[in-house]
């Protein structure tokens, strides 16, 4: 505990000054006839009298102790630094094969990535999420916010049995990854991230059409991660697209791998901690009880516990 105004607690000389006085001082002699008796001369009553008359001294160390503004430190407040991720999911037709394995039930791509997308969310609980569907143009279905579970209740709506391939096959990673980018690009604080998942090959990231979507992500300040749901090899663009921004890309040939290759991004990408300074707030709390319990004396004293006046 310490004082904001520590300077005022000089005075509290002046209450000490006037209890010591009240004790010592000899009052006014005034010769009565039983005062030459032989009785006892009440020694607990001068006491509780005494006591009585420092009540006002008592009540001025209060006020100049509530002057000095008594205060203390609470424990810093913790903070994380917010980071911004789009979700780019692939939701073209392909992405209804199967995935891992099928013995307990049927599982496709589709599946394992909005599950895997799920467990992220909340183990992320308090970043920033937007999500982005595409195949042969994309769509913001979430924009960036807090509140996830509105990418969890997209599911039944963006699977890929929804849209008719003749409006939405084909898969164009690199569109996505610019409509992607530009949206976080609106965000002025925060880190911003790209998760993309897909399942397919794609014309428009290979090189040299790598290069511009590279200078395009390290100038908006992006980690991509790419995520690669069958066997076959990434492709090198996207590869040299996730690297040079300082993501990776893997490849989930099931969904116990997919879960594993987003504990692999929340390692990569961890969440940052920000500790404030500690806090100052007002300590008034000790004090209130003692200075009500004397207010209460110095009341009761004043119904007759004082010296007479003669």
């Amino acid at each position: 505990m310490s004082f904001l105004h520590p300077q005022w607690l000089a005075l509290l000389a002046l209450p000490v000054i006037l209890a010591f006085w009240e004790w010592v001082r000899p009052g006014q002699p005034l010769v009565m006839p039983f005062d030459h008796g032989t009785g006892g001369r009440g020694r607990i009553l001068n006491f509780l009298v005494l006591t009585a008359n420092c009540l006002p001294a008592g009540l001025l160390a209060m006020a100049i102790i509530f002057l000095a503004h008594p205060i203390t430190y609470q424990p810093p407040e913790v903070e994380r630094q917010l980071t911004n991720i789009q979700i780019v999911l692939d939701t073209s037709g392909s992405m209804r094969e199967k995935h891992g394995d099928q013995t307990k039930s049927k599982h496709s791509r589709f599946d394992s990535a909005m599950e895997s997308i799920e467990t992220f969310l909340h183990h992320r609980k308090g970043d920033a999420f937007g999500l982005t569907i595409f195949s042969r143009n994309y769509i913001h279905w979430v924009p960036l916010t807090l509140d996830t579970d509105a990418i969890v209740m997209a599911r039944p709506f963006i699977a890929p049995n929804v849209l008719p391939d003749e409006f939405w096959g084909g898969t164009f990673i690199g569109k996505a990854l610019y409509g992607a980018a530009d949206h976080l690009s609106e965000r002025p604080i925060g880190d911003r991230m790209i998760i993309l998942l897909t399942d397919g090959e794609s014309s428009d990231i290979r090189s040299p059409k790598d290069v511009p979507i590279i200078a395009d992500m390290k100038a908006k300040g992006i980690t991509v991660f790419a995520v690669f749901l069958t066997d076959e090899a990434v492709d090198q663009g996207l590869i040299n697209i996730c690297r040079s921004s300082g993501g990776e890309a893997f490849n989930a040939l099931s969904k116990e791998a997919l879960d594993k290759v987003f504990t692999s991004i929340d390692q990569m990408k961890k969440v940052v901690v920000l500790e404030k300074k500690p806090r100052a707030a007002d300590y008034y709390d000790p004090f209130f009880v003692p200075a009500l319990a004397l207010l209460a004396a110095a009341v009761f004293a004043l119904f007759g516990l004082r010296f007479n006046p003669w």
